[in-house]
């Protein structure tokens, strides 16, 4: 899929963002990101933590815009994957990203195109650009099909163009014309900037009314791009940061065997003593070398699992 044809519906995607107050973001980032630039890892974070607390009320969403500017990047990236592990949301590439923000822009588009299907949150936008339009706090559970939101749209852009059409009319109409005008046209006629005023609004309304179409449209578009991300190959950091998990795995196994040494040299040390206080029994000799013996076998064969483990970790690693 070409980047001529993707572009505009990210575009699209982008400009719905920050019309709904989110901090802004371009096709580019989304760019960078599929093949795992580091320039799009903040804006990525940025973005997922507001959408995470995506709320209707513009000031909630202008407060949690300033929270990710005050908080530490590792207390971000903890809320963000607690949050989302809860809302189902558990792939360990992702849960293995670091907490300084430094790797993983490929992983974090993933998730963010995750997110915003799980959350429907173009259908939420729509609700909400369709309730500031009729002033309606009650949603019908209607409104809940995609189609039926996709048709009140239409509905909206039809009206708007009614209006908009006799706003224009109302404004060119002659003074000798103006008998066949309602009262409130009248009203508007004596006040020409109030026409002027309502037909800016009128032009954003339409804007955002006619992005919701274009993006319902194409959409499948940008979940088409969405899964190529997927079929990128895992770069170099990736790779990396998988082998860090393994690391850690082996790490643990390698605090275990260290914890086996500590407690056999302790019962090294014991016997030694006590050969050292009953050398003149011969069968002590023989139980204490039996022993010795037992111990080092033990730990042998501990330090060969140890070596084996490393083994399947890193052929692991390689074939991923």
């Amino acid at each position: 899929m070409s980047s001529e044809e993707v572009r505009p519906v990210i575009d699209c995607f982008c400009q719905i963002l920050s019309l709904y107050g989110f901090s802004m973001i371009t096709s580019e980032t989304f760019c960078l990101a599929k093949y795992d630039q580091n320039e799009a890892i903040i804006p990525l974070y940025k973005l997922i933590f507001e959408l995470i607390h995506f709320d209707s009320k513009p000031t909630n969403q202008e407060l949690f815009k300033d929270k990710f500017s005050q908080m530490s990047k590792e207390e971000i990236v903890n809320i963000i994957k607690r949050d989302l592990y809860k809302r189902g949301y558990t792939y360990d590439h992702f849960l293995s990203l670091d907490n300084n923000m430094e790797k993983g822009s490929q992983q974090l588009l993933v998730c963010l195109g995750w997110l915003i299907y799980h959350i429907k949150f173009i259908d939420k936008c729509m609700k909400l650009c369709l309730k500031s339009i009729s002033n309606d706090n009650q949603i019908d559970k209607d409104q809940d099909v995609k189609c039926d939101l996709i048709e009140q749209i239409k509905q909206a852009i039809r009206t708007n163009l009614k209006i908009r059409s006799r706003l224009q009319a109302i404004e060119h109409t002659n003074l000798q014309e103006n008998n066949h005008m309602s009262s409130f046209e009248l009203q508007l006629y004596q006040y020409p900037h109030l026409i002027s005023q309502y037909l800016i609004e009128l032009d954003k309304e339409h804007h955002k009314l006619s992005l919701f179409l274009y993006w319902n449209k194409n959409e499948n578009i940008f979940w088409k791009w969405m899964e190529s991300v997927l079929d990128q190959p895992i770069t170099k950091e990736n790779n990396e940061l998988l082998h860090d998990v393994e690391c850690q795995h082996l790490e643990a196994e390698k605090q275990k065997f260290n914890a086996a040494i500590d407690t056999l040299d302790s019962a090294l040390v014991q016997l030694e003593q006590l050969w050292i206080s009953n050398n003149s029994h011969p069968s002590i000799e023989h139980d204490v070398s039996s022993i010795i013996t037992s111990i080092d076998t033990e730990i042998s064969s501990l330090f060969n699992q140890l070596l084996n483990n490393n083994s399947s970790s890193t052929k692991k690693s390689l074939s991923e």
